[in-house]
């Protein structure tokens, strides 16, 4: 089973904050327990829950230091089946300490041991670079899922990260799957979007379309997922079939490989 899955892009702006948001809120609704990790210095995850980043006692960036804190005494819950670690500005210059650290690619894969048998899936909101931190993500993950945005450049970029996927998979993690493409703030009035997409239906394993609608900001100050504040709109049921596979194992949706 996919139980530690990385939400991973080194472009920002794809939606990967928002898509661990939402994904975690459902994969708890569905009776699950989940932790995410903060793993981006903007700690947008831990804004987007509505916690205060400078308020909380310790983040990730407690966890990743030489001879760090146990992750569990890192660990804030949100509510019954949802828990996070938060990360801080902080986690910015944490990145150089890594570099000077044995195994540095490893570290975080050791922090979590102790409590992945205590969820049902660990989320990793990854930075939006190909940096330590995302090695460290990739590095630990059983699965990584890309959002990406239905632009050119989008596109463009998701070769670069599929090289580097594959290097991981070569030197350090054999067993990471790649699980698929999210389509992301895709615009159906726009060509280039819709030709982007028969693109990405055509040449990747696409999980899910998520639409640019106003209703994904709405919660944001509430600390509320889409898929909480707007239950019925078509993002929330994005989000909720692709929580589907992943809790059903299965790694492709018929409907839109037939659209």
């Amino acid at each position: 089973m996919l139980k530690v899955i990385a939400i991973a892009n080194q472009k920002g702006g794809v939606a990967k904050t928002t898509t661990t948001h939402n994904l975690g809120v459902a994969l708890a609704a569905a009776g699950k327990t989940v932790l995410m990790i903060d793993l981006d210095s903007q700690a947008s995850l831990t804004i987007c829950v509505g916690l205060e980043p400078l308020e909380v006692q310790r983040t990730i960036v407690d966890v990743l230091k030489k001879d760090g804190a146990p992750v569990s005494e890192c660990i804030q819950k949100l509510r019954e089946g949802l828990h996070i670690v938060t990360s801080i500005i902080d986690l910015a210059p944490m990145e150089m300490e890594l570099l000077s650290r044995a195994s540095r690619e490893k570290i975080l894969d050791r922090a979590l041991k102790p409590v992945r048998e205590d969820y049902d899936f660990i989320l990793i909101d990854c930075p939006p670079q190909l940096s330590i931190l995302t090695i460290n993500a990739l590095s630990c993950a059983d699965g990584v899922l890309i959002p990406v945005k239905t632009d050119y450049l989008a596109y463009r970029g998701l070769t670069q990260l599929q090289d580097s996927i594959q290097e991981i998979q070569e030197l350090i993690n054999p067993d990471l799957k790649v699980i698929g493409v999210l389509a992301t703030l895709h615009d159906t009035r726009v060509t280039d979007d819709r030709e982007i997409l028969g693109l990405l239906k055509t040449e990747y394993n696409l999980l899910g379309v998520v639409k640019r609608l106003a209703v994904a900001k709405k919660g944001i100050y509430d600390g509320l997922a889409v898929v909480e504040q707007s239950p019925s709109s078509e993002i929330a049921a994005e989000y909720k079939a692709v929580a589907e596979m992943i809790i059903s194992g299965k790694t492709e949706r018929e409907e839109l490989r037939h659209e």
